[in-house]
């Protein structure tokens, strides 16, 4: 064998040798991006089980505590999918309770738990918010109504109310009742509401720690309250 023959055996040696190297890194690459997907699977998968965990506990807490049902939906796409649990029932005597929509607020990302109270009164509506920018905006629910006033600059200054009968939303609402409102709704992101014969209590967030599942169980008191007003009791 010549030299000629000697440098393209060396040659074709070498481009087997780099063309083999090449592959070997690909593989290393695809195996790296592999295993960093599946790791990344794992940690949004024990994540999203963790934050279901807590949210359920405080569920099955307010389900004993009001004494209700509590339905806790099947995790879907091995777990990667949880829908939130929710308590409903009969509590005080009318229908309740406590879950969060399935969408976000207006189509949006903004998840909100919702509390509703059944009230035997159809036709007697109001919506109340925090006052600001945002409150405006989820005013929009309230259609053309004009705003309501107090006459009482704390309330008028944290509160922004629109109901169809400005007569009987303030006899109803007289100053101890306006301070619990807006103690309540006071730099929050809430919204108190009737229509249909549904008091409700809608607020950002979900229940998943012990300070925001006793607030909804003070609520579910205030609310079945209200309702006992509405209806004249």
């Amino acid at each position: 064998m010549d030299s000629l023959q000697l440098n393209i055996l060396g040659e074709n040696t070498l481009a087997l040798w780099g063309a083999f190297t090449i592959s070997m890194v690909m593989v290393l690459e695809i195996c790296f991006v592999v295993v960093l997907a599946i790791a990344v699977a794992a940690l949004f998968w024990f994540m999203v089980r963790h934050s279901s965990e807590k949210i359920v506990r405080q569920y099955r807490k307010m389900a004993q505590q009001l004494k209700v049902d509590l339905t806790e939906p099947d995790a879907q796409l091995g777990g990667f999918i949880r829908s939130e649990p929710f308590v409903h029932g009969v509590y005080r005597r009318r229908e309740m309770s406590i879950s969060v929509p399935g969408k976000g607020l207006q189509n949006t990302r903004q998840i909100e738990t919702i509390l509703k109270v059944k009230v035997k009164e159809p036709s007697f509506t109001w919506q109340m918010t925090a006052t600001g920018l945002l409150g405006g905006f989820r005013q929009r629910d309230s259609g053309s109504k004009t705003r309501w006033m107090s006459g009482d600059r704390v309330f008028d200054s944290v509160v922004d109310v629109r109901t169809n009968d400005d007569e009987r939303f303030g006899r109803l609402f007289h100053v101890d009742r306006r301070a619990i409102i807006a103690k309540m709704l006071k730099g929050t992101k809430a919204t108190v509401a009737m229509r249909g014969g549904v008091l409700s209590f809608a607020e950002f967030g979900l229940i998943a720690d012990d300070t925001k599942r006793e607030r909804f169980l003070e609520i579910t008191e205030l609310l079945c309250d209200l309702a006992e007003v509405v209806e004249g009791r």
